[in-house]
This record gives structure tokens, C-alpha cells and sequence, in this order.
């Protein structure tokens, strides 16, 4: 690929030159260069790097030094005309050969050219081809339309064979190409002209114009689906890239109004999809790492946030696949390590065998369900029908009682009557497949005492499924958490009001009615009691300036201990009438040691026991009682303060 080409032994047009226009970031442009050169092709190349005026003598130099060695073309300019203008300038040098535009923080491997010049040669209406890459938003993978980093454990060496074996001789047609690594023919320069420097003078948005203007008189784009070049990004522009890539836009819109149209409607259809989840299934298979199945509901709530949490600490040593429900006739299974996007959908029952194969060609070692509402029965069969070994964590009371909270129809704990009495609910509540309550919990019992391990996450919940299924084998395991750190601002004696904190997603068994209950009694009373939920409620209730109750709206969980800090309660709540089996909100509030209120149930009661500034009621105490505490803890609370000295 030396620049000095015979021109006896080759047709000038049967050479591509590649194009690298350069301005700043030494040890990137080198990691480029040096890949360019390490691979030699069959296609005859020559490099031709153009310097516009970088502002690093270092770059310069080693560039010189490079020409001087006659491995590259160089291409000096004496002041800095623009990234467009520098490409521009690049094209022109051989008006008869095809072209590469090669962005200097890329970095290339193996026959990588070749391969783009296969597809380009394919057909005379192809304009543009386009690799694949980490960072070249349609055209991006693992994760579409994202920058991502290399996948952990494949190199761009290892990327880009999995591509080239999985993809080989794969192109789709896409609007436009991308212009980090970008191959345009000859003819298609010649017909529709250069990069438009006025417009685009300092980069950002000149390779999508040109692709419009090529598109109307005919050309294609493709995306060279078996070749995967790496991509640095924002080396050039830094920070200004946000801005530049908005400008761009705009120019682009004033002059092909359809433009976000066209390419909305072609990440919509996402044709790529099906060339990126080859090379994920190949990564997943030879990954080293044994791999698990979790199996869970689509619900969100603490059960999602546990899966979550698992996946990530099992990262470093498993790969983990999350099957969902996709309604009662589907399911997905998506790989659960952060970074990537593979999905696979099987309609059911129609799918259940390639579901089945499906999981045993990824080698699956182990099943973990964690929840099974929402799932088609045949989801119940897998560890059967697998041969599989299970474990299964219950977030809650679904095996024992499809009212999985074990609540009434007005939202309070049921008290757990007989067989009679849940048959009598039922029957206003019908269970899936109208079972009866002992067929429930023989169908699910079963699966229960199959696990490996039942895994619960307090005694108390240990102890009520005991009642109804002694056999499974229980294991009493915490929930993983991250350290929290929680610390509000120190407390003073309030002035007019006490502010009671509720924390997290409330509904009516986690106490919604009661809060609303507790703020129109305050208000009836003219109690100083302002009640604040750092969360949202799942319907309309009564709130400020009605009564004295408010809510911050969603928050992501890393943001809990800043808004418990910038709140300042007094008190926190938890309202909740159902026998919870964890709450990972109460977690953060512990970390606070401010007075916490909790119904004398479940889970609260354990984990609450050595908590020096619990108060624990009964499940069914009225609103006016807990005001009445709440009223007399804080006031305590408030002449020990003003005693030690606080807010003098």
C-alpha cells in the first residue's frame, strides 16, 4: 500500500485511495495509520492523508516522517481550511479512482477494504458503503444508534472476524451513509459532485447531504454488514460536537424537508436488526462464561430492580439471559450484560420447540425464575422439557394465592383465612384458568418443591409459605445491595409543621388510601402534619392545596439519597397493608436514623427489630391513631433537639 503505485501495473481506476483528513490527537491518528498499514490488501490503495494545519508539531512531524518513508501520501495545508474542505481537497487528487473517507480516530483490521470493495463493485447503482462500527449511530453496534464501547472480551480483531463469518457477503440498503468510514465510487463523485463546503465547512452532517444528492439521481447506500471498523468520535471537535451535529441538521432539513422522516422510518424498521443478532448469538455461544436463565415478569418494581441487581453482579462471571412474558401467547429473551441489546422474541404455543432449542444452542446451565405471572403456562414446563437444574426467588405470595399480595379486594391484608374463605374470594376474583385455591397451589407448589432452592428473603415470609408448601427447600437469603449512603441535612426543631417522608411507587396495598386517609384527617384536625411522598402514586388522590400531601414525582434509585437530603424530614412513613418480604426503600431510610413508622407485618417487623428509632402499629390501625403518634413522636423528638441546643 506503498504511496509511489506502479501505474504500468495498475489501471488508475482500479485503485481506491484512502483518504484520512487530519487535524489534532497524535496517538489516535498513529493507532489509525498504523492499522491502515499492518493489513495489506488485495484492492491496490494508496493512503493520502491530508494535514490541514494541525496545531500539533508532534502530529506533523510524524507524518512528514511517514511520507519521507514513502508509506503514505501527504498532503500539507498551509492554513486550516475546514474538515469538508481537507476531504474535498483528498478527492480531487485522482479524479478517476474510487474513494475512502477514513476518519483519523478509526482504527481498521484484516482485509477490511476488500470487503468494502466487494460490495461496492456489486452493483453500478451502489454510491456509498458503510462498516459497521461502535460509534456511527445507524450503522452502531452492539447497541443501535448508541456509542458504545467495544464489547467486553472482543477486540475489534475478534469483533471484526465474528462479523465477517456471521455477515459474510451481507449488505442492506440504508438513506445514508456514515461518514467515519465511508466508500464512495467514482461514478457516483462524478454525477453528483463533491461535499458542499459552504455549507459544511467544519464537518458534521456533509456525508448525509451528499447522500441525498445522490439518492435522487439514483444511487444506493449500503451498510457492509461483514465488516466492523472502530470508532473513537468527537477527537476532532470535542465538546463543540453536540452543537456542530444540531447545525447540521438544520441546514440539512431547509433543503430535504423529509429528511428525519426518511430516517425515522428506517430506524423504525431497524433491517439491521436481524445482521446485528448474528453476531450476538455467535458471541453468546463462544462466550467462556457458563450461562444463566432468570425468568421474570414485566412488571418493573423491586422484582426487576433484584434482577437487575443479580445480572450485575454476576457479570464478571456468567452471562445472564432475562425471559419475559410478551402477553399470554409470547415470550422474550434478552441478554442481560449492560451494553448490549439482543432480543429474540417466540410466539406460544406455537414456538415452544424452537424456544427450546433455542436455549439449549446457548448452552444454558441453570434456570431462576423469579416470577411467572403474566406467563404462558408452557413457561412452567422448561425445567422438564430442559432437563435443567432451577433455583426460584419469590418476591412475593403468587404460588400460595393469585391475589399475590394476599389482599382483599379492598386493597388490606386478607388475614390468610381457609380454604373456604379464599374459594370465596376467588370467586369474586377468579384465579388464572379459574382454579380453585388447592389446585393453585398444587399446580404451583410443584414447581416449588422442584427448585434446587427456594429463595426468600426474610423469615417471616419463610414462615407463611411453610404453611402452605413445607416441602420446598427455603433458603433465607438478603437482597443484594449497593452501600447506601443517605444522609440528610441535619435536623432542627421544624417551625409550624412536621414533615413526614413516604418513600417510592405507592399504590393501594403499599398504603396509598391510608396516606391520602392521614393527610384528611391532619387537615380536618389542623394537625402540623405535611405529608411528602419522594415517589408517584399509580391513580388520582387528594393532594395539596386540598390536603397537606405531596408528591416529587419518578426518581431514578441512585438519586434517593440527594432528594431524602434536600427534603429534611422529620419522620419517614411506610404505609403499607400488605405483608411486604423486603422493600428496598426502607433500606435507604434505615441509612437515615431518623424515627420510621411501619405497620407491625411482614417483613417490617424483622428488620426493624434492632432499628433504635422504630415505631411498628398494627396493620389495621386507623389514620387518626397514626397521626396521633406521628404528632406526639415529633414533638418529643423536637424539645430533645431544642434541649441539646439545636437551632439556637
Amino acid at each position: 500500500m506503498a504511496a509511489d503505485i506502479e501505474a504500468s501495473a495498475i489501471s488508475p481506476s482500479s485503485v481506491v485511495d484512502v483518504i484520512i483528513p487530519v487535524y489534532r490527537g497524535l496517538a489516535e491518528t498513529q493507532r489509525c495509520l498504523e492499522s491502515v498499514l499492518a493489513f495489506p490488501q488485495r484492492t491496490a490503495c494508496e493512503i493520502v492523508v491530508v494535514n490541514d494545519c494541525s496545531p500539533e508539531p508532534k502530529l506533523s512531524a510524524w507524518l512528514r516522517e511517514l511520507a519521507e518513508a514513502r508509506a503514505i501520501t501527504l498532503l500539507e495545508n498551509p492554513v486550516n481550511t475546514g474538515f469538508v474542505n481537507a476531504v474535498n481537497r483528498g478527492m480531487t487528487q485522482h479524479p478517476d479512482r474510487d474513494v475512502v473517507l477514513l476518519n483519523s480516530d478509526t482504527e481498521v483490521h484484516g482485509d477490511w477494504l476488500d470487503r468494502l470493495h466487494h460490495h461496492a463493485e456489486s452493483d453500478s447503482s451502489i454510491g456509498t458503503v458503510t462498516p459497521f462500527s461502535n460509534n456511527a449511530t445507524i450503522c452502531s453496534y452492539p447497541r443501535f444508534n448508541q456509542d458504545n464501547p467495544l464489547p467486553k472480551d472482543w477486540p475489534l480483531a475478534a469483533l471484526d472476524r465474528v462479523f465477517a463469518e456471521v455477515n459474510a457477503g451481507l449488505a442492506i440498503e440504508m438513506p445514508t451513509a456514515v461518514g467515519f468510514c465511508m466508500y464512495i465510487r467514482r461514478d457516483c463523485l462524478k454525477k453528483v459532485g463533491y461535499f458542499d463546503a459552504l455549507m459544511f465547512k467544519r464537518g458534521y452532517g456533509e456525508e448525509n447531504e451528499f447522500c441525498l444528492r445522490a439518492t435522487e439521481v439514483g444511487f444506493k447506500h449500503l451498510l457492509c454488514a461483514d465488516a466492523f471498523v472502530y470508532h473513537q468520535g468527537r477527537v476532532s471537535f470535542g465538546a463543540e460536537t453536540s452543537a456542530l451535529c444540531a447545525e447540521a441538521e438544520r441546514s440539512i432539513l431547509e433543503r430535504y424537508p423529509h429528511y428525519l422522516g426518511m430516517i425515522g422510518e428506517y430506524c423504525t424498521r431497524d433491517p439491521a436488526r436481524v445482521l446485528r443478532r448474528r453476531v450476538d448469538g455467535f458471541r453468546l455461544v463462544h462466550s467462556p462464561r457458563p450461562r444463566l436463565m432468570f425468568i421474570t415478569h414485566t412488571w418493573g418494581g423491586g422484582t426487576e430492580k433484584h434482577v437487575q441487581d443479580l445480572a450485575r453482579i454476576l457479570e464478571p462471571d456468567f452471562e445472564v439471559l432475562i425471559l419475559r412474558p410478551t402477553g399470554l401467547d409470547g415470550v422474550s429473551i434478552e441478554w442481560g450484560r449492560s451494553g448490549e441489546e439482543f432480543i429474540a422474541y417466540f410466539a406460544l404455543p406455537y414456538a415452544y420447540q424452537k424456544l427450546l432449542d433455542f436455549i439449549q444452542s446457548l448452552g444454558v446451565a441453570r434456570l431462576h425464575f423469579h416470577h411467572i405471572i403474566g406467563m404462558n403456562r408452557q413457561i412452567l414446563q422448561l425445567p422438564q422439557d430442559l432437563s435443567l437444574p432451577y433455583d426460584f426467588t419469590l418476591h412475593d405470595y403468587y404460588p400460595i394465592c393469585p391475589q399475590y399480595t394476599l389482599t382483599l379486594q379492598d386493597d388490606r391484608y386478607c388475614n390468610e383465612p381457609d380454604v373456604a374463605g379464599c374459594n370465596a374470594c376467588l370467586a369474586e376474583r377468579p384465579a388464572l384458568w379459574g382454579l380453585d385455591i388447592v389446585t393453585w397451589r398444587e399446580s404451583l407448589g410443584g414447581l416449588l418443591t422442584g427448585a434446587d432452592r427456594v429463595i426468600v428473603a426474610s423469615q417471616d415470609m419463610e414462615t407463611r409459605m411453610r404453611r402452605y408448601i413445607p416441602d420446598a427447600r427455603y433458603v433465607r437469603l438478603s437482597h443484594p445491595e449497593p452501600p447506601v449512603l443517605a444522609v440528610p441535612a441535619p435536623r432542627v426543631p421544624p417551625c409550624g409543621e412536621f414533615k413526614i417522608l413516604i418513600l417510592g411507587r405507592l399504590t393501594p396495598v403499599k398504603g396509598l388510601h391510608r396516606l391520602e386517609a392521614c393527610a384528611i384527617d391532619a387537615q380536618v384536625r389542623g394537625l402540623p402534619l405535611f405529608f411528602r411522598v419522594i415517589g408517584h402514586a399509580d391513580r388520582d388522590v387528594r393532594q395539596e392545596p386540598e390536603i397537606p400531601l405531596s408528591f416529587s414525582g419518578p426518581y431514578d434509585d441512585a438519586e434517593l439519597p440527594q432528594l431524602i437530603g434536600r427534603e429534611r424530614p422529620d419522620l419517614i412513613f411506610f404505609p403499607a397493608l400488605w405483608p411486604e418480604t423486603y422493600s428496598y426503600t426502607l433500606s435507604y431510610a434505615l441509612a437515615t436514623r431518623l424515627p420510621i413508622v411501619a405497620p407491625r407485618l411482614g417483613a417490617f417487623s424483622e428488620r426493624l427489630a434492632d432499628y433504635p428509632h422504630a415505631c411498628l402499629l398494627d396493620w389495621d390501625t386507623p389514620a387518626t391513631e397514626y397521626n396521633d403518634l406521628f404528632v406526639n413522636l415529633l414533638e418529643r423528638a423536637s424539645h430533645s433537639l431544642a434541649e441539646a441546643g439545636y437551632g439556637a
